[in-house]
């Protein structure tokens, strides 16, 4: 269910996650690589809808992810 603030819609990590296909931790990933807009606001991260939809949108070669880098063991984000 998307959140408005200040006139944008937003969206959980989970529920980026569900519409991509992906997991949260990827996600995550994706707003540290700045391929989706992001924040966290009290303690919940809130993705942007507009960028969830211009991800999904863009040509496959715009949507190579790196690996995780973090050694993160267990994340299943690779």
């Amino acid at each position: 269910m998307a959140k408005t603030m200040d006139g944008t819609a937003f969206v959980t990590a989970d529920e980026a996650a569900e519409l991509l296909g992906t997991t949260a931790v990827q996600v995550l990933m994706l707003i540290r690589q700045k391929a989706v807009i992001g924040s966290l606001v009290e303690g919940e991260w809130l993705i942007n809808a507009d960028s969830v939809r211009q991800w999904l949108a863009a040509p496959a070669a715009k949507k190579q992810l790196k690996s995780c880098a973090g050694s993160c063991a267990g994340c299943n984000c690779s």
